[in-house]
């Protein structure tokens, strides 16, 4: 018998141990869903930021696009359109190419984590990620020139910084620095506090096209059965929309809650069910429901949930090639469930909630 029980403390024992190793292992995810204008917040941002620095992320990801992603983009693209306009402007004040942009871009990075006040150096680097089609890096480095660097420039380092980057009008006019971004709220000055010089891009826009027509055709459908409600408020499009209209409500409790603390707020459950309904016509929760445009809004949910595993092995394959333990993913709000369910099925992923961050 006690040969029995030793045996099932070493088994035990085993198990523990093997379970503790699959545990370090795993890489820790927060994904912070986010509100990208927060111009009129009176969210406390330094208490969010001090969350996710104690957490002590080794990464912090955007949602930007990849680089190299750019290229594989019509020209239409929103996304590729809107940051070629900031890629034009870049290389009008800086005609001269850019050799060997990923030597110089390495040596600068390495200079610029030893001492970060070299400023000639940022702003040959932030030219430098324009010019190779790196949006969240050149914001990331224009947005530490502005906050933090230009106050103490030279009259050289300013006559330099007028000719490579331009003015702050001119900055705020391209939307190169977005004050109300949850960027320069949280997450460019949640990098810089951590002593860290990059934020890794991790959207994806393949897909793109199909969400947008999809959501086209929802909307069109949508409208037919809110018209037909209002013609007839027997109707059973009527009740239809009057359960939507019923299940997308705040009740004053929940709106105190929810805005006492917006972030802690936005990632909550209750958000995460709000924000699908108002995003997907009412949402899954209505399909089959009289009128409701069930078949459009499965082909958005398709759309969607093709963006989002996409975002998700963005994250993964990055994360594993700098062997990263903890990361921080920024991203609007109406993705996080959505990304937390996709990597919660990954063995080697451990989702975090930031409501669960000291």
């Amino acid at each position: 018998m006690k040969v029995i029980e030793k045996l099932s403390l070493a088994f035990l024992m085993l198990l523990a141990i093997a379970f503790k190793s699959y545990a370090q292992n795993q890489i820790e995810i927060v994904i912070l869903g986010s509100s990208h204008d927060n111009s009129k917040s009176t969210q406390n941002f330094q208490a969010v930021i001090d969350k996710l620095k104690n957490f002590k992320p080794d990464m912090v990801f955007g949602e930007y696009l990849p680089a190299e992603d750019y290229a594989k983009l019509e020209d239409d693209n929103w996304a590729k359109k809107g940051f070629k306009t900031k890629v034009n402007y870049i290389e009008r004040l800086n005609p001269e190419p850019v050799k060997n942009s990923s030597a110089l871009i390495n040596k600068s990075q390495k200079a610029l984590l030893s001492f970060p006040y070299y400023h000639k150096t940022r702003m040959n680097l932030a030219v430098a990620y324009a010019k190779t089609w790196d949006r969240g890096n050149f914001d990331y480095q224009v947005y530490v020139l502005e906050t933090y660097m230009k106050s103490s420039f030279g009259k050289e380092e300013k006559a330099s910084y007028d000719k490579m980057i331009g003015s702050t009008d001119s900055l705020k006019k391209l939307n190169i620095t977005r004050p109300g971004s949850e960027y320069s709220k949280i997450y460019f000055p949640l990098i810089y506090q951590l002593g860290q010089n990059q934020i890794y891009n991790m959207d994806c826009q393949s897909y793109d096209k199909p969400w947008s027509e999809a959501w086209g055709k929802t909307d069109s459908l949508y409208k037919i059965m809110a018209k037909i409600a209002k013609a007839d408020s027997l109707s059973p499009e009527a009740k239809t929309i009057k359960a939507i209209n019923k299940y997308w409500a705040y009740s004053e409790e929940e709106e105190k809650r929810l805005s006492a603390d917006e972030y802690a707020g936005m990632n909550t459950d209750k958000y995460g069910e709000l924000i699908e309904a108002w995003n997907f016509y009412g949402g899954r929760k209505f399909y089959g429901y009289a009128g409701f445009p069930t078949e459009a809004v499965k082909e958005m949910v398709a759309q969607w949930m093709l963006r989002n595993e996409g975002m998700c092995k963005n994250i993964l394959e990055q994360a594993k090639v700098k062997k990263a333990k903890r990361v921080v993913v920024g991203v609007g709000a109406a993705h996080r469930v959505w990304m937390e369910e996709i990597l919660a099925k990954n063995p080697d992923v451990k989702i975090i909630n930031y409501n669960n961050l000291k």
